[in-house]
């Protein structure tokens, strides 16, 4: 029962022994709004996940996507009163979607990168576009640049901001354990 046991703690020592850190080799970008945040990627990436959405925001370039509470969101001009409704209870969220031709450090003074391996940039974006309602309805033009709000999944509340969305996308994009080489 012993040597049962030395052996089972040795093959786990052994598994923890055989994960490998993944290779960063791509980046996302967090942009930092001061209360609010977005994430940038690479345009022709989240085109191939939503090809409809090509035909308005092309192909080149970069793009920024933040996620945020339907009304207060699009607001030109926002209340106290917006404010708290939009966190006091549950509401419709929505996406704004912003083309950007260079690198998002161009555009923004406030830029983080986030390196990651393939299959982190992939869940990340597979998160993204599972974020926009499925017919892709588009709302009215972006807050800045030459971009569009669609109609978004999810629920803003204060539970749930566009802080917390970007924190989901970004731990989508987390490295993982491979389990390639672990001794079962």
């Amino acid at each position: 029962m012993r040597r049962r046991a030395l052996l089972a703690v040795a093959a786990l020592l052994l598994a923890a022994c055989a994960h490998r850190p993944c290779e960063s080799t791509r980046t996302l970008y967090v942009v930092d709004h001061g209360w609010h945040s977005g994430i940038v990627v690479e345009r022709a990436a989240l085109v191939r996940r939503l090809p409809a959405l090509g035909a308005e925001i092309g192909h080149e370039g970069y793009v920024e996507i933040g996620w945020g509470e339907e009304r207060f969101y699009q607001a030109r001009e926002t209340t106290v009163g917006m404010a708290l409704r939009a966190v006091s209870r549950p509401n419709a969220s929505v996406l704004q979607v912003v083309p950007l031709a260079g690198p998002p450090q161009r555009y923004f003074t406030n830029v983080t990168e986030m390196r990651t391996d393939d299959s982190g940039y992939a869940a990340t974006l597979d998160f993204i576009a599972a974020t926009f309602k499925p017919e892709l309805e588009r709302l009215g033009p972006s807050l800045y640049g030459e971009g569009w709000f669609y109609r978004a999944e999810g629920s803003f509340h204060l539970f749930n901001t566009c802080n917390t969305w970007v924190a989901a996308a970004l731990e989508k994009a987390s490295c993982k354990a491979r389990s390639a080489g672990v001794i079962d």
